[in-house]
């Protein structure tokens, strides 16, 4: 026999030897996931449900010993187990997170999704302020979009809100509800737990109601642009450019996806990525028109009284997570996430100097001046009437 033959035939018997010798049992821990405190312990159970065929060594083992240790290191299974549990003690010893697994000896197919996430935790009471944080700014975030409805409905005009604006908001919320409804549809949370097989899904539902209502929200937005009074306001050849740009950066991965190029999850992640580029400018136009008219009338302070405020509190509750769990990286290894937020509160302040101090005494200016308009074409028609009241006397020809 030759050696390249005999070589085939010890890997092809290896390979088959290697599959045959997968066991399939059902291992698992009661969860998946755990929260301890510094120097805290709590005790989980694992459970075998299905016989081996043979004696098998299950080793438990951490990522991180400073963080997280185990009281069992290794266990031996006699291969005539049929059902059994074994208690395991978890100590945490520092803040931040950790995953214990367990792998086996012969293997064992199902090991390979036996695991528990753990987070080691300074304080539970900074765990709940955070968690309270993160619903403020939720609600605040939520209702920031009904200040500039309703001054636009008060008002019957839409003058001095920006058009680029709220076509760009209306598009980059659209894409985010996109992001968000897509991982919550099984083939795609399919495609990202085979990525990400001992992870969580990141998007939540109060996330897909939000987004939902963000778009719901902006497209009334739109409506009010259409039916009241908006002088010679329009949308910008630059704002349509851009948005012609981003339909076919769409377009072409959509056929990427047909092709098969590349995975809905992939489509998904450059939506979310788009999505952030729209945050990044779409605050400009606002605030270039207000420089040009040198007022902001007809931009609601209260929206960006609210943004102002989420966006605060968000970077609040990412710091107060990053303390709570030494997790730092969260905060400054994801420049994305703080930078928009961090971006987004610089505009709310440029906002708020522009609404205050830079034009405050126009926008007073043209508030009183409006004011004044309204009362003297009152005062006119009040006038009209007593007039027609008393055209039968004889002073009536002094109207």
């Amino acid at each position: 026999m030759k050696r390249s033959t005999l070589i085939t035939v010890v890997l092809i018997s290896y390979t088959l030897f290697c599959c045959v010798s997968y066991t399939y049992a059902n291992l698992f821990f009661n969860t998946t996931d755990l929260t301890l405190l510094v120097n805290d312990s709590s005790t989980i159970t694992l459970t075998l449900t299905d016989p081996i065929p043979e004696n098998t060594t299950l080793f438990l083992t951490t990522k991180h010993k400073d963080i997280l240790t185990a009281n069992v290191s290794q266990i031996e299974v006699p291969n005539s187990t049929n059902y059994k549990k074994w208690q395991v003690k978890l100590l945490g010893h520092d803040v931040g997170h950790d995953i214990l697994k367990v792998d086996s000896l012969p293997p064992l197919k199902e090991t390979g999704e036996t695991f528990v996430r753990v987070t080691v935790q300074h304080s539970n009471e900074l765990a709940l302020i955070s968690e309270i944080v993160g619903w403020i700014y939720f609600v605040a975030w939520s209702i920031s979009f009904y200040p500039q409805m309703y001054e636009n409905w008060v008002r019957k005009s839409v003058v001095g809100l920006n058009f680029d604006f709220t076509v760009l908001n209306v598009l980059g919320f659209v894409l985010y509800s996109m992001f968000n409804i897509g991982l919550w549809m099984p083939e795609i949370e399919k495609e990202y737990f085979d990525r990400n097989p001992r992870g969580l899904n990141p998007v939540q539902l109060n996330d897909i109601f939000f987004s939902i209502h963000a778009v719901v929200a902006t497209v009334i937005t739109v409506i009010q642009c259409y039916i009241y009074e908006r002088a010679d306001q329009h949308v910008s050849w630059t704002a349509k450019l851009i948005m012609i740009f981003y339909g076919l950066i769409l377009t072409v991965l959509l056929v990427f996806v047909n092709l098969n190029k590349i995975m809905w999850l992939d489509f998904l992640y450059y939506c979310s990525y788009i999505k952030l580029s729209i945050t990044l400018i779409k605050y400009i136009p606002q605030g270039v028109m207000n420089y040009k008219r040198k007022s902001t009338i007809g931009w609601s302070i209260g929206n960006i009284f609210l943004d102002f405020t989420g966006g605060i509190l968000s970077i609040l509750q990412m710091i107060i997570n990053a303390y709570n769990y030494n997790d730092w990286a969260s905060v400054f290894g994801d420049p994305t996430k703080f930078g928009l937020g961090l971006l987004s509160i610089i505009f709310d302040i440029i906002f708020f100097l522009q609404h205050y101090v830079f034009y405050g005494g126009n926008n007073y200016q043209e508030f009183e001046n409006r004011n004044v308009v309204e009362v003297d074409d009152q005062d006119e028609v009040t006038n009209s009437e007593d007039c027609s009241e008393s055209s039968d006397k004889p002073d009536s020809q002094l109207c």
